[in-house]
């Protein structure tokens, strides 16, 4: 039997056919391994776009005086048991031939001014006292409690909710004074009395 013997162009042809399979298969391996830049794009934009997280700390909340006015000045103190003879003096109503220990702060201006919630809350009284004149009293939350006396105008009505910084109304008279513009202010906590120059310097967080 003859055996055919092969072109001399066959061989060549062969190897180029199988390098160039060798080199598509090489190629469509290396391509399926890399990242599709179309992925590496819309992670970028996530990352360009995206608002960085930032954690919320609590901060307290600052007290505010139940005035805005720079003319208020402290008529009568607070009477604190554990102030000096000096100090006691100077925090007590004389009313009808009486001296009464007070139960808050008196102040006084030479114009009417406003007077504000020191804090949010909601209107829980409003009455006119004989002595002290207009009243209205605010909760601020179950335990803590304000109480505004001596106001000329009343601004706001029972069961309204209050802003810090809200008018209540104006200064007004009493019949413990003859000063014609007076805020007599008052805080309760748990039921016991607070001095009222103290308070404004708490963290109302630790008052609920």
């Amino acid at each position: 039997m003859k055996h055919r013997k092969l072109r001399g162009y066959v061989l060549p042809t062969l190897y180029v056919v199988v390098l160039i399979v060798i080199f598509g298969a090489v190629s469509l391996v290396s391509s399926l391994l890399q990242v599709n830049p179309n992925y590496l794009y819309s992670v970028n934009v996530l990352k360009d776009v995206s608002t960085p997280v930032v954690e919320e700390v609590e901060t307290s909340k600052q007290i505010v005086r139940p005035y805005t006015s720079s003319d208020v000045e402290i008529a009568t103190y607070f009477y604190d048991v554990d102030a000096t003879p000096e100090e006691q003096q100077q925090s007590l109503i004389y009313f009808e031939n009486t001296y009464m220990k007070n139960t808050g702060v008196l102040y006084q201006a030479p114009e009417v001014f406003d007077c504000v919630a020191v804090l949010e809350g909601t209107v829980l009284n409003i009455k006119e006292d004989d002595i002290l004149g207009n009243v209205v009293e605010i909760e601020h939350n179950p335990n803590l409690r304000t109480i505004y006396y001596s106001l000329g105008e009343v601004n706001v009505k029972v069961g309204e909710v209050l802003s810090q910084g809200d008018i209540i109304g104006t200064s007004g008279e009493n019949n413990i004074t003859t000063q014609s513009s007076n805020l007599l202010f008052e805080v309760y906590y748990n039921g016991t009395l607070l001095n009222p120059e103290e308070f404004y310097l708490m963290d109302v967080t630790t008052l609920e």
